[in-house]
């Protein structure tokens, strides 16, 4: 496929998340027909309102029988999956629960698409499959997860990589890294400082130094959307991110910043992971020389700090 691809039906998994919903309103965009799974635990109701044609199934991806009426009652073309249990506090301590959302939910939509001839999957992956270190993690990087996510993440691309020739599926897989944008439904730590930071004058943290590759939700949509329509994203993998680490500490100057005031820091030990890699920082070169992706957007919390919206968050986030 190039940039000039037939007009598609795709299931976007997630679709009402912090990334889906923008997936969706590009793809709607460009003339494509959406159809959402999301079993609205993280995700909202309320972006459909920018997407009134797209089209709901209020179901789990670990719930086969509801997932295969999206299926049954669509010709499907295409499936995003981006559905998963990711708040890693959370996951750590409902490993169950993760791994039946992740993993068997993972298997539900690559047995479905077999099931109904669905030839394109593009799964959300993370940087949490990598073993930790201070240097880019290139693609073909040494695994070594260190939490729950990371594991339920690994052992979906195995079972993609392995699945997908017997089931005529081809796959991109995207390990997207620190995702952050204005609709962020998950406790992650822009939002978080930042909605401190517009209500009190103590911002608390846990390490200041540890250093994340941040990139900006219009960045990863812009991304996966290059996957679907390039031939050379077919049976894949790709990092997606800025291949720029920034502190945490760089991250409250900047929110001091967006505010236009000081704050006062506490190092609060009840927010530090018990496990937390010093860096996650993308090698985002194989993406760039592929697909000529490039993310346009310079990291920056003058926009988030003032137009970041707060949802109600539940906890399995």
């Amino acid at each position: 496929m190039d940039t000039d691809m037939k007009k598609l039906t795709i299931l976007v998994t997630g679709g009402l998340g912090s990334i889906g919903h923008v997936l969706c309103k590009r793809l709607i965009k460009e003339g494509h027909s959406v159809v959402i799974v999301d079993d609205l635990s993280v995700g909202h109701k309320e972006f459909l309102e920018d997407m009134p044609r797209a089209k709901l199934y209020e179901c789990s991806v670990s719930d086969y029988k509801s997932l295969k009426k999206a299926f049954k009652e669509n010709n499907i073309d295409a499936v995003y999956h981006l559905a998963a249990r990711h708040y890693i506090p959370y996951c750590e301590t409902h490993p169950k629960e993760t791994m039946e959302t992740n993993v068997f939910g993972t298997l539900n939509i690559i047995t479905l698409m077999k099931e109904h001839k669905v030839p394109r999957l593009i799964f959300a992956s993370t940087s949490s499959v990598y073993e930790p270190r201070e240097r880019p993690y290139k693609e073909d990087d040494k695994f070594g997860t260190v939490n729950i996510y990371g594991v339920s993440k690994l052992v979906c691309e195995h079972a993609i990589q392995n699945y997908g020739p017997h089931y005529d599926i081809t796959y991109t897989i995207a390990r997207f890294f620190n995702v952050y944008g204005t609709d962020d439904l998950v406790h992650h730590v822009i939002p978080e400082l930042v909605q401190q930071a517009q209500n009190s004058d103590v911002i608390k943290v846990g390490n200041l130094h540890a250093k994340r590759d941040f990139i900006h939700v219009d960045d990863i949509v812009d991304a996966i959307v290059k996957c679907l329509e390039n031939e050379k994203a077919r049976n894949n993998i790709y990092n997606i991110g800025t291949g720029r680490a920034i502190s945490i500490q760089d991250v409250v100057d900047a929110i001091c910043k967006a505010a236009g005031k000081k704050f006062k820091i506490e190092v609060d030990e009840k927010r530090k992971r018990k496990v937390d890699p010093p860096v996650l920082l993308a090698d985002n070169s194989k993406i760039i020389k592929d697909l000529d992706w490039h993310p346009d957007k310079g990291f920056s919390l003058e926009k988030i700090y003032a137009e970041t919206k707060f949802w109600p968050v539940d906890p399995r986030s």
